[in-house]
């Protein structure tokens, strides 16, 4: 997501410097427009805003205290990286020390919509400070939502991913009993679409699945560390999730059965298998 965010920054006419661990990247991030530093302090000295784009939150645990020290008073730290409420309250507490800005800002969307301009920011923080960067956030997100206080959009980007691995588990039951039953899969989910039951999975992500193509674009590790999240904050509030729970031990059991790779669906593939489907063998739905 990073590469393509960067992109869309510099050549909408902001000066941009970024860095990366993986230095392979330095030949496609000065192609875009931006310039490359191996050196995070050259990164975050004396600029206004530093944007972070990592795996999830205990990567920007560990940049807090180095970047906080590097910049300067009054600067603006973005991070979208998909974290927790209690990653908002550590980077709040270095942040205050140096009178820095802070906004938690999720994305929604993958690196297409990245490159398109058409990400949606879930943006906890100052409402002022989001004001502020909101030219900035707009040159790659076209649905920018403030949604409360520190930490508040890493909750619902929590919250909204939660949903949709429970809709990819629904669904994938319900399009496997169809087949056991006889009936066409992408029919049923053509139809579901129609009904009061209509939602954004089925109308698109289900025909991934059915297709065999299970989102690898994201680890199932860390799906599972989102959900254990979830379930982390809901014990606290003491808040009973039991379809949360679940969803979480299917994703569990689809890290065991299938490890450590990347796929978002496979707990939705896990589901099909063992009602004796498999979407794989089936030929591409069609257009929607």
């Amino acid at each position: 997501m990073g590469l393509p965010i960067c992109a869309r920054i510099a050549q909408r006419g902001f000066s941009v410097t970024a860095t990366d661990l993986r230095g392979e990247l330095q030949r496609a991030v000065t192609t875009v427009g931006a310039r490359w530093s191996d050196s995070l302090a050259e990164v975050g000295s004396g600029v206004d805003v530093v944007i972070t784009v990592l795996p999830g939150p205990t990567e920007v645990a560990a940049l807090v205290d180095p970047l906080v020290a590097v910049l300067a008073p009054g600067a603006t730290w973005i991070d979208l990286s998909s974290a927790t409420p209690e990653t908002a309250r550590q980077i709040g507490r270095a942040a205050r020390f140096r009178r820095l800005r802070t906004l938690d800002a999720p994305l929604g969307g993958d690196p297409a919509a990245a490159s398109s301009g058409r990400l949606l920011v879930f943006a906890g923080g100052a409402a002022e400070d989001l004001e502020a960067q909101r030219d900035l956030l707009g040159t790659f997100a076209d649905r920018i939502l403030h949604v409360g206080g520190p930490g508040s959009g890493y909750l619902v980007k929590l919250l909204v991913n939660l949903l949709w691995f429970g809709q990819a588990v629904a669904g994938s039951e319900a399009l496997a009993l169809a087949a056991r039953a006889g009936l066409d899969p992408d029919t049923v989910r053509r139809a579901v679409q129609e009904s009061a039951a209509a939602n954004r999975f089925m109308e698109t992500d289900a025909r991934a699945l059915l297709r065999g193509d299970y989102l690898t674009a994201f680890e199932l590790t860390r799906c599972v560390d989102e959900l254990d999240s979830v379930l982390a904050l809901a014990n606290r509030l003491d808040v009973p999730l039991a379809l949360a729970e679940r969803v979480t031990e299917l994703y569990e059991e689809a890290l065991v059965r299938y490890g450590d790779v990347a796929g978002e669906l496979l707990a939705a593939r896990l589901v099909a298998e063992r009602a004796g489907v498999d979407f794989s063998n089936r030929s591409d739905p069609g257009p929607n």
